[in-house]
């Protein structure tokens, strides 16, 4: 008797942005939610592929994968990325890819399998029950003359009544 394999959710993309030849996504929808498949989240996840500017690129210090929690609100104007306040419509539990150039692409993308992934799952477990109205946001930024990745995070939420 053949065994029916059972089929991996993949994360809805909510948007994707369009973007030149120069530039990739480093990672996909599909890897993405292989390595988020545990978190409690999972089903509220909304992706978008997003580029607004290619201003950050160009001076070689840019962001390329972000998460976030948004609760009746939309996440802040000066940080980690202005350009992404502009993007469509969010939802509770949002994953942001950006761009990054083609030459790039490999090493970043082995650093989100090796690292990036892993630190969102565990940023999503500790945040399962979180109600709270504000945003909170974990950004992973390259920057090509140091040749580093750096993570950043933002938390406003609004203090628990």
């Amino acid at each position: 008797m053949p065994m029916e394999l059972e089929q991996q959710f993949v994360i809805p993309t909510a948007s994707r942005v369009k973007i030149s030849q120069k530039l990739s996504y480093p990672v996909g929808a599909e890897s993405i939610s292989v390595a988020l498949a545990s978190v409690p989240q999972l089903a509220e996840i909304r992706l978008h592929f997003y580029l607004w500017s290619d201003y950050d690129l160009r001076r070689g210090h840019y962001e390329f994968l972000r998460v976030e929690y948004l609760n009746n609100t939309h996440p802040p104007q000066e940080y980690p990325i202005w350009s992404l306040y502009k993007r469509p419509a969010q939802g509770r539990w949002e994953i942001v890819v950006q761009p990054v150039p083609r030459a790039l692409r490999h090493r970043v993308k082995k650093y989100i399998a090796a690292s990036a992934l892993a630190q969102i799952a565990q940023w999503l477990t500790e945040r399962r029950e979180m109600t709270q109205r504000g945003g909170d946001i974990l950004a992973f930024f390259y920057d090509e003359k140091s040749e580093d990745f750096a993570v950043r995070q933002l938390t406003r939420l609004e203090p628990l009544r």
